[in-house]
């Protein structure tokens, strides 16, 4: 296993993308507005959406103030779709459904700038079983074992959401099977109490749930870079993550596979 890191996520809203309590430092001025566009298109049918904003000055508070008026168009095999907008720079449509092995490309026009990025739907991996081992629970800290089966004839990036009754957990894992290709895996995945009331503490009947993503290499290294954005993991200044979108704008554009499993704590 070449790489397996567990951070918070970086950006500020959105459905594919929460909040977090620790403050993310970009590699821009103060007073440079920059556009954010994070979109994704899943193997699950009608999903589709791109959000579009901008970063946030100092003072602003954490809602999504998305921007209204993008034309917002995704192609794939010469098929041009133009997205809807939903709500308030919120942009989505039912009748695209994703397809493992197909490419789907982004094209962002707002405020006069153009913004492009595209992304190819993995392959979904078997995802086997969903556990917690005897002495892996807490009701701080719960430790659950995700297992499955990691192809061998292509390279495979994961990307691993967490949820507490149905409600996010405020960090993620990610992982390359460099040093896994072929083999079952499996991994451990901490849920905990992110809050400082003891009411939310993970207790019996709680249910757990992991949502496995299969991504491209450029969505695995957005992922990844986010925690050099904080300045750690040996940077020594805080840099900007590895965004797949071309044209200046923050955040990803990602085409994935994604299949679920749920455990209940005994």
């Amino acid at each position: 296993m070449k790489k397996v890191s567990r951070f918070s996520v970086l950006f500020m809203f959105s459905i594919l993308i929460w909040s977090c309590e620790k403050k993310v430092d970009f590699d821009f001025k103060e007073n440079e507005l920059r556009y954010v566009i994070e979109g994704r298109i899943s193997n699950e049918p009608g999903m589709c959406k791109v959000m579009v904003s901008k970063t946030k000055e100092i003072g602003d508070g954490n809602e999504f103030k998305g921007l209204s008026g993008a034309v917002v168009k995704v192609e794939n095999d010469g098929q041009i779709t133009t997205l809807a907008e939903t709500a308030k720079g919120v942009y989505s449509v039912s009748t695209i459904n994703g397809q493992p092995g197909q490419t789907y490309k982004l094209t962002v026009v707002v405020e006069g700038q153009t913004f492009t990025a595209s992304s190819t739907m993995p392959e979904p991996v078997p995802f086997l079983d969903l556990y917690i081992k005897e002495g892996d629970f807490n009701r701080k800290s719960t430790f659950v074992t995700a297992k499955f089966k990691d192809p061998l004839a292509v390279r495979n990036y994961y990307w691993f959401r967490k949820y507490i009754n149905d409600q996010n957990q405020k960090d993620y894992d990610v992982l390359d099977d460099e040093l896994i290709a072929g083999q079952e895996v499996n991994q451990r995945l901490n849920f905990s109490n992110e809050t400082n009331n003891d009411a939310n503490d993970i207790k019996k009947g709680d249910q757990l749930r992991v949502d496995l993503y299969c991504i491209d290499v450029s969505v695995y290294n957005y992922l990844f870079s986010l925690y050099g954005a904080n300045g750690n993991g040996g940077s020594t200044a805080p840099t900007n993550p590895l965004s797949n979108i071309s044209g200046g704008a923050l955040g990803f554009f990602s085409a994935y596979a994604i299949q679920s499993r749920k455990v209940t704590v005994p």
